[in-house]
């Protein structure tokens, strides 16, 4: 029997190594997929709570600068708020109350000891002038009553005992007073501030209906108290004077001036009740002054006396930022505050221009405020407000000088106020405005259109604004601050401001000041590449002999000359035109000076490059190289006065070398001592081989 045919058997595809390795891949990265599911969920998480986080920072920052949110009005927070508010008026009203009391009491004390000394005596007397008196029948009856004293003795002790009742009464009203205020001052019953600020408004309304007219009975009973005394003993001291069968003229005057003295308290009460009637403000208000007024307004109002109204002298506290009132009046405040926290409140308003504009008050207040609020115990926010609010002030100040009429105008003309804007301005970094203010000072007018120009134009005129032949008023200090500011400016800013700087106005400029000693770097830069150009225009002010006077001439000079010198080209001789033998002349004629190093330096460096024959004046320039080969000369001293050793050599060579030259240039009557005795070229060795005599100087003269 045949067999059937044998089926293959079924092949999977996708049973192959890399489709499994697929799958495997797959389920790899379900995995991870799910892995990274939850670390998203995770950071999800993390960032919803850095941003919850973020948004209580944002608030809390912005807080201060955002509206609140609205409170019903059983918010505790805003109860315990208003019960302060309310603890503090009561507490402020109750110390006033508890001193007066104090003060009452402490002088009831004293007054009833003086009532007491007075009353006893007078008791006394009274009681022996009943007890003396004889009765009808002469002799003296015991079971009889005394007759009535004396009506003067009556009347006195009746004044003295009034008196005393009145005190001891305005010392028991004091005593229960205080005891009063102090309850006053007890924190009430409550669970809530809410409850508590209720019971302590209700209790002060209660509390004021007996405290004050409390206050007031104190007040005029003890003043009573004393007018009674004081009647009293002017009585007695009247009966006194009066019970003799002549006139007692020391009681009298006593009594008069008595009388005059309580003259003069009660005319004294009246004008300071006056003074609280007429003026709103008046710091003798109290409570018959305000009774007063309370009539008038009443007899304006209802009688329509609209005379009255003139009376009253209202406090104007409605002035605008324009009073002068008002502006002098926070310029002292603020010169008197001694809470430095104080000011922060108190600086927004602080202004330049209003004072300026507005003030009365004298430049001494202004500065007191401006070192106050400058302190360093007030804030940085503070100062940083003050400097903010100098920059204006230039600007506005070019204005007000056009206005001759302007407030501010008369003050720019006080020369104190000028120099402290001429500081301020600039440690305000307020250069423009130092140069400006800088123009308000005598002399300097022509630097107000300086000022004006921009930045780097500006810098470049108070460069060169000594150059001119006319008085100038004190400007060095914008001219230091420029050529020292040259030192922090880049190459770029620096080449942009001498590109419109004429070298030779500025090496005059530079050399006329008093005070300023040049930069030999900037000297340089000055000269480079243009010294061909610059150094024949500077001939003429080198040898002007009043330029010699200048402080700092001799000094800048030799840096000007050096730096001539050396940016000079090469290739022969300097031209016949650069003589500067009326300059050496002129240097001669002061060789005993602290710059001849210096200076000598520069000269011996000028006669190495020109030609020395072609010199006007040779007789100077042979005593000038005499100078410097002297080695006597300033070896006294120190360095400053003396030559450097290579340029006394230098000076001997060019003495022989330009031997027949100086002979033939000698003026007949020179009692010098002849050329022919200098040594020959040839027999000099080294710089130290040259010596002359300083008595063997012939005279700079021609």
């Amino acid at each position: 029997m045949e067999s059937g045919p044998i089926s293959d058997p079924v092949v999977d595809i996708f049973d192959t190594p890399r489709f499994n390795r697929l799958l495997s891949l797959i389920e790899e990265q379900n995995a991870t997929v799910e892995t990274q599911k939850k670390l998203l969920k995770d950071q999800q998480r993390t960032l919803n709570e850095h941003g919850k986080k973020f948004d209580i920072l944002i608030r809390d920052a912005l807080k201060d600068d955002q509206p609140y949110r609205e409170q019903l009005l059983d918010d505790e927070p805003t109860w315990s708020a208003l019960y302060e508010v309310a603890a503090a008026k009561m507490k402020e009203e109750a110390e006033e109350w508890k001193s007066l009391m104090d003060v009452s009491l402490v002088f009831i004390a004293i007054f009833l000891t003086v009532l007491t000394a007075f009353l006893v005596p007078a008791t006394q007397g009274l009681s022996a002038s009943t007890g003396a008196s004889p009765n009808e029948g002469g002799a003296s009856n015991s079971t009889s009553l005394p007759p009535l004293p004396p009506r003067s003795a009556e009347n006195v002790c009746a004044l003295y005992y009034v008196a005393l009742i009145m005190a001891i009464f305005n010392a028991v009203i004091c005593m229960l007073g205080r005891q009063w205020v102090g309850k006053l001052l007890n924190r009430p019953a409550g669970k809530t501030y809410r409850e508590r600020t209720i019971r302590h408004e209700e209790r002060k309304t209660l509390a004021y209906v007996w405290i004050k007219p409390l206050v007031a009975v104190l007040y005029w009973s003890l003043l009573l108290s004393i007018g009674v005394f004081m009647t009293g003993l002017l009585y007695q001291l009247r009966s006194l004077s009066t019970s003799f069968d002549q006139n007692a003229r020391a009681l009298e005057a006593t009594w008069a001036l008595g009388l005059v003295i309580v003259s003069g308290i009660v005319a004294t009460i009246a004008a300071t009740t006056i003074h609280a009637v007429r003026f709103e403000g008046s710091p003798f208000e109290g409570l018959s002054s305000d009774a007063m007024v309370n009539l008038l307004q009443r007899l304006t109002t209802r009688w329509k006396w609209n005379w009255l109204k003139g009376i009253r002298v209202q406090v104007d506290w409605q002035l605008n930022y324009s009073s002068p009132q008002l502006n002098s009046m926070f310029i002292r405040l603020i010169a008197d505050a001694q809470d430095p926290t104080v000011l922060d409140r108190a600086v927004p308003s602080f202004s330049f221009e209003t004072w300026f504009r507005y003030g009365d008050e004298s430049f001494d207040v202004l500065k007191g405020a401006y070192d106050r609020l400058m302190a360093t115990d007030t804030s940085l926010r503070v100062r940083e407000t003050v400097k903010a609010r100098l920059p204006a002030l230039g600007y506005l100040s070019r204005i007000w000088l056009r206005k001759p009429s302007d407030k501010a105008h008369a003050k720019l003309k006080d020369q104190e106020m000028i120099n402290f804007l001429i500081k301020e301005v600039y440690s305000a970094g307020q250069w423009l405005s130092r140069v400006f203010f800088t123009s308000c000072r005598e002399g300097n007018e022509d630097l107000r259109a300086v000022s004006e120009l921009p930045f780097e134009q500006c810098i470049a005129k108070v460069l060169c604004t000594y150059d001119q032949e006319i008085n100038l008023g004190d400007r060095s200090e914008v001219v230091k601050d420029a050529l020292n500011g040259d030192e922090a400016y880049d190459a770029d800013q620096l080449a942009r401001i001498f590109a419109q700087v004429d070298p030779c106005s500025f090496l005059r400029s530079s050399m006329r000041q008093n005070e300023v000693y040049l930069s030999d770097d900037l000297v340089k830069f000055t000269v480079r590449g243009r010294a061909v150009e610059i150094f024949p225009r500077m001939c003429p002010f080198f040898n002007d002999p009043t330029n010699t006077t200048l402080p700092a001439y001799r000094w800048n000079m030799s840096y000007v000359l050096r730096a001539l010198i050396s940016n000079y080209p090469d290739g022969g001789d300097l031209p016949s035109d650069i003589d500067l033998s009326p300059f050496i002349e002129t240097l001669c004629g002061n060789a005993e000076d602290d710059t001849w190093n210096n200076i000598s330096d520069a000269t011996m460096r000028y006669l190495n490059r020109c030609n020395i024959t072609a010199l006007s004046r040779p007789q100077a320039v042979r005593q000038f190289l005499m100078l410097c080969a002297d080695r006597t000369h300033g070896a006294d001293k120190d360095e400053f006065y003396q030559t450097d050793e290579e340029h006394q050599g230098r000076a001997q060579a060019l003495l022989v070398e330009h031997r027949s030259f100086f002979e033939a240039a000698r003026s007949p009557d020179a009692s010098a001592i002849s050329i022919h005795d200098l040594p020959s070229h040839n027999e000099i060795r080294s710089p130290s081989s040259a010596h002359i005599e300083m008595s063997e100087l012939p005279s700079c003269s021609v």
